[in-house]
């Protein structure tokens, strides 16, 4: 009798709800672990659910772009620098270049233009000198000692500011920057002008000095 409850307590103990059918339990709980894969192993071996690996690697992308943030800013500092110098430098530029070249109108009237009554010959003695204007330029022409006729045309060729004719010294002068030309040959003389003043032709017509082109 003894032997047969023995028997029946062992089968009430291989019947118990919670078990599988090998009877056998994994250490998560009352899961079997006959044939199944073990979820405690499956969650442990999961590298995209492991809250530290997520971790990392946000600390890695922010350290990227703490590096790559003082490159950026460096670039950008080189950038407008530059363009503060080259901004800086046409506005320096500009006020020179159109005051050596003249407007395309004043090329157009100049051209047009073949010839320009100045004075009567008595009006202009030996040894004087007078500005007057060809076209939308002006000229000078002088009158020296040995009753020579010579007409220039008055821009320095330095800076182009205009050129007078100083009778105490027998010269063509530019006050701006002190360049002296010939008053003969309107050669450069003196000076920063990097060249003679452009001849004009003169000639006397009944009595009248006549300039043209030369």
């Amino acid at each position: 009798m003894e032997t047969e409850k023995n028997e029946d307590n062992r089968e009430k103990r291989e019947k118990t709800p919670g078990q599988g059918g090998c009877g056998a339990t994994s250490s998560c709980g009352n899961t079997p672990i006959c044939g199944a894969a073990h979820p405690c192993s499956e969650t442990s071996t999961s590298e995209h659910s492991h809250p530290c690996a997520q971790v990392s690697s946000d600390f890695d992308m922010d350290d990227e772009e703490e590096e790559e943030e003082p490159i950026s800013r460096a670039h950008f500092m080189r950038l407008a620098f530059a363009g503060t110098v080259v901004a800086w430098g046409g506005v320096a530029l500009a006020p020179i270049a159109a005051y050596l070249t003249p407007p395309e109108g004043e090329k157009e009237e100049t051209s047009k233009i073949a010839s320009v009554e100045v004075c009567k010959v008595s009006e202009l003695p030996k040894g004087t000198g007078r500005n007057f204007r060809f076209g939308s330029f002006p000229a000078v022409i002088v009158h020296d000692m040995e009753g020579q006729l010579h007409a220039f045309k008055a821009v320095c060729t330095h800076l182009g500011c205009t050129v007078q004719f100083r009778a105490d010294k027998q010269c063509i002068y530019c006050a701006c920057h002190g360049g002296v030309y010939d008053a003969s040959s309107g050669k450069n003389v003196d000076g920063p002008p990097p060249k003679p003043l452009p001849p004009l032709k003169v000639a006397v017509i009944d009595g009248k000095i006549i300039v043209s082109k030369a």
